[in-house]
């Protein structure tokens, strides 16, 4: 039974077409994956789904009751709220049962002998048994805390954006709808979030439509892919592993038929150049078939990124990290984000920054950067030092023109022609390698996806021939075309890497030798990367084990009796106050 239905569904942007002709199926229990190269329209047809975006020509069918939910790459937020508020907003369902409850209670404890007020009251409290409302606020305390925030009492309004969107992501999870769509759901999640995530919708009953960059959480969670690209989507059976055995067997196809077909035209042509003369039909049909085969055009090839930088000169000398110390606030009295750290970093160097989310990680690439400055000790840059920053803001985007400036001034503002190893290229050529076109290269940057934007910032710090590069989370918001192209770059990068990641499954994870891993302001060196996270799930399996032994499970497995069920319901209507007095009070 399908949930939703795309039919004939197309949608343009601009001059651009992001898909169209396009009939796509949500059943029940579903788990799909969608891709495609940044700017493809994954975001929008997410959008489509949830009726958030109207369809340019087609028709979206789904059930009026049906419960949808969209976590989108930027979460909307109730000004005023606290954290838990507005995770309790934002279930619905559920919190209007409590609300129904309450003022049910009310009335009873007026008029106790209203059977009618009884009855239903009856009725509500299964319909609370069904969907587990009675452990509301226990449920959003438990989300929120997996996903890595503690102070529920906090306003939403003093969030930044990736706290603001685990609280968008918390809400949905605990509103557990019919149907999910989740865009970059692990984006600003730590690696320890990732995994619980993974876990929460192997478990998750309902259906799931979900883009990421991540191809472990891909590769995990999907049953089937829709690959959204230069227009046109196509469904493919199975997870991300088996949607790449069948890409290798199409290209193999294509390319054969491609050759196949430059075989037979170029045989023609020569037939053609020996001047035959037309006439008799049969000579005459392969005049025709020789000028409709010249007219016609092979399956277009898919574009093919190619991430290409200045090569330059890296001394013995990089970066000497000598008792380098930092507070929160800048102060010597502050809280310590890092304390005591010293290291030599070395030019063939690859570093993982791996730690918890406020534990110092990206401070200390603004450190190395010369953004910010030690409280205690000394951080040294060797003289050949030229250093690339990808970091998580976008302060480059909004100087000068701002967001009104054209993608190629962008570039150009950096440098307008560049010597490849001594190939010259214009800014407009290196671009078309970076896969904007020469129609998109005159765009605003305002018409950018998040994901181009990554990756045209990308372009223009690697045209200025940096030779230490600094990463900070580089694989949020870039597709997995441009996440394998990155890889394959870093691998033969001559010079020193140093990558933040918050991600277990990071793609990039996997280049770095020498791991680096921050907590309360220490740092200390793990050895590589496998060794690291191998010891750590040997950790985390010790900790469950201790935490949940046997007996424990079999007692918490145990059905209640009818007299503990109907203690616990009075303990559960009692607890139940103080949560629904608090939704009353701004609902």
């Amino acid at each position: 039974m399908s949930l939703i239905s795309l039919v004939g569904a197309a949608k343009d942007f601009g001059i651009r077409t992001l898909f169209s002709d396009l009939d796509l199926h949500i059943g029940e229990g579903e788990r799909l994956g969608l891709i495609g190269p940044n700017g493809a329209g994954k975001s929008t047809l997410l959008k489509v789904l949830a009726g958030k975006e109207p369809l340019g020509e087609g028709e979206r069918r789904c059930s009026p009751r049906l419960r949808v939910e969209l976590v989108g790459q930027e979460s909307r937020i109730t000004p005023g709220l606290t954290v838990l508020e507005q995770v309790l907003e934002g279930c619905g369902a559920k919190r209007d049962l409590l609300v129904r409850f309450s003022a049910l209670s009310d009335a009873i404890a007026a008029d106790p002998s209203n059977e009618a007020l009884m009855a239903e009251l009856g009725q509500l409290s299964q319909r609370m048994d069904e969907e587990d409302a009675w452990s509301l606020e226990q449920q959003c305390r438990e989300v929120l805390q997996k996903l890595g925030i503690s102070d529920l009492q906090r306003p939403v309004d003093d969030l930044s954006g990736g706290y603001r969107k685990r609280v968008g992501l918390a809400s949905a999870l605990v509103a557990c709808p019919d149907v999910l769509l989740l865009d970059e759901p692990t984006n600003h999640l730590d690696a320890a979030a990732v995994e619980w995530l993974q876990s929460w919708l192997d478990r998750y009953p309902g259906a799931l439509v979900l883009v990421t960059h991540d191809r472990y959480v891909l590769d995990r969670v999907t049953r089937r892919m829709v690959e959204v690209d230069r227009g046109q989507a196509r469904t493919y059976q199975g997870n991300y592993s088996t949607f790449l055995q069948h890409k290798a067997e199409e290209e193999a196809s294509e390319a054969a038929s491609a050759a196949k077909f430059k075989s037979v035209l170029r045989r023609e042509l020569a037939w053609l150049r020996q001047g035959p003369k037309a006439r008799s039909t049969k000579q005459k049909a392969r005049l025709q078939r020789i000028e409709a085969m010249r007219e016609q055009k092979p399956n277009q090839a898919k574009a093919k990124l190619e991430m290409t930088g200045i090569s330059r000169r890296i001394g013995k000398q990089v970066i000497e990290a000598e008792a380098v110390g930092v507070t929160a606030d800048g102060s010597g009295g502050g809280r310590p984000l890092l304390d005591g750290f010293s290291y030599s970093f070395s030019p063939e160097d690859r570093i993982g920054i791996i730690g918890p989310n406020g534990s110092g990680k990206s401070t200390l690439l603004d450190l190395i950067a010369g953004r910010r400055e030690p409280t205690q000790g000394s951080l040294l840059l060797g003289e050949t030092v030229h250093i690339g920053y990808l970091d998580q803001h976008t302060e480059d985007f909004n100087k000068g023109k701002g967001l009104d400036r054209k993608v190629i001034e962008f570039v150009e503002e950096a440098a307008s022609r560049i010597d490849l190893g001594g190939e010259q290229v214009t800014a407009s050529q290196l671009l078309e390698r970076f896969l904007f076109p020469p129609a998109q290269q005159h765009s605003p940057l305002a018409k950018l996806s998040g994901g181009e934007r990554r990756r045209l910032t990308l372009c223009r710090m690697l045209i200025q021939a940096p030779n230490v590069l600094l990463l900070d989370e580089p694989t949020n918001d870039l597709d997995v075309q441009t996440l394998s192209v990155l890889e394959d770059f870093l691998e033969d990068f001559r010079g020193c890497v140093i990558v933040v990641s918050t991600t277990v499954t990071s793609s990039i994870a996997r280049l770095i030798v020498c791991s680096v891993s921050t907590k309360d302001g220490s740092i200390a060196l793990k050895g590589t990367t496998a060794r690291f996270w191998s010891s750590n799930a040997r950790r985390n399996a010790a900790k469950a084990r201790r935490a949940n032994p046997p007996h424990q499970n079999q007692r918490a497995a145990a059905r209640p009796s009818a007299t503990a069920r109907g203690g616990e319901t009075s303990r559960k209507t009692r607890s139940l106050r103080r949560l629904i007095n608090s939704c009353l009070n701004w609902s």
